[in-house]
């Protein structure tokens, strides 16, 4: 019985943690470089021509992270335009993928054994767009 407080002490503690992750959806908040390859073409054999853009700039990382908006999109299996990789350090923490074509605008990316799909919104399919510029 006298260790009783302690252990409600340490469960209270314990059950006070930070719950603003979700831990449905990746923990972006430490991203320092991101991967974004996107398609710009066919080459003359039919081959889609795939460019790559590291981005290292922490504002432009925060615009990235703010297009992720989490709300729901009803996944439809679709041809995406190109994708983004976010990484700490060297250390890979998740692909999305994205469609900014005006029918299909979503992100999409596995994530502990699930699909997840959300929208994306015209203002934020255009600021994706206009990075590759």
């Amino acid at each position: 019985m006298k260790y009783l407080p302690l252990l409600i002490l340490i469960s209270l503690l314990i059950s006070c943690g930070d719950e603003s992750t979700d831990p449905a959806h990746p923990d972006l908040s430490q991203v320092n470089r991101i991967v974004m390859e996107y398609k710009t073409d066919f080459d003359s054999a039919g081959k889609i021509n795939i460019n790559s853009l590291e981005i290292t700039d922490l504002k432009k990382i925060a615009d990235i992270r703010n297009t992720i908006t989490y709300d729901p999109f009803t996944y439809i299996y679709c041809v995406s335009t190109g994708s983004l990789s976010f990484y700490k350090d060297s250390s890979l923490i998740v692909t999305m993928v994205y469609n900014t074509l005006p029918d299909l605008r979503h992100i999409a990316f596995n994530y502990n054994g699930k699909l997840v799909a959300m929208s994306l919104s015209e203002e934020n399919a255009v600021f994706l767009e206009d990075l590759k510029n």
